[in-house]
């Protein structure tokens, strides 16, 4: 996982605090991996939508309100949907790959 930092009320912090830190305030952790890849491994207490629905999930996530942190397999489709529910106006955060994630929150 990378190790930028970030800005949050004027302290600097890395990414996995960053991160954990909007978790463990009840953030919503989204993978979103195929429906199939996900059954086959994935992180405990996440959800899964798979990318090509998440634009359809947009009303839903506007209703619950709540901070995204989304993952997938490299990081890559993660940072796409992040863009995605930010111009719909919902806070979300890249969380890279799922096995990163699931190892810096679950473990």
């Amino acid at each position: 996982m990378q190790k930028k930092l970030f800005s949050i009320r004027n302290k600097a912090v890395s990414t996995e605090n960053y991160l954990k830190t909007f978790f463990l305030s009840g953030a919503i952790v989204i993978d979103v991996r195929t429906n199939t890849t996900y059954q086959k491994a994935h992180a405990n207490g996440t959800t899964n939508i798979p990318f090509e629905q998440l634009k359809n999930a947009i009303p839903v996530l506007l209703q619950i309100n709540r901070v995204y942190i989304l993952v997938c397999e490299t990081g890559a489709s993660s940072s796409i949907a992040v863009n995605i529910l930010r111009a719909a106006g919902i806070e979300a955060y890249n969380g890279g790959c799922w096995q990163q994630l699931n190892e810096l929150l679950f473990c």
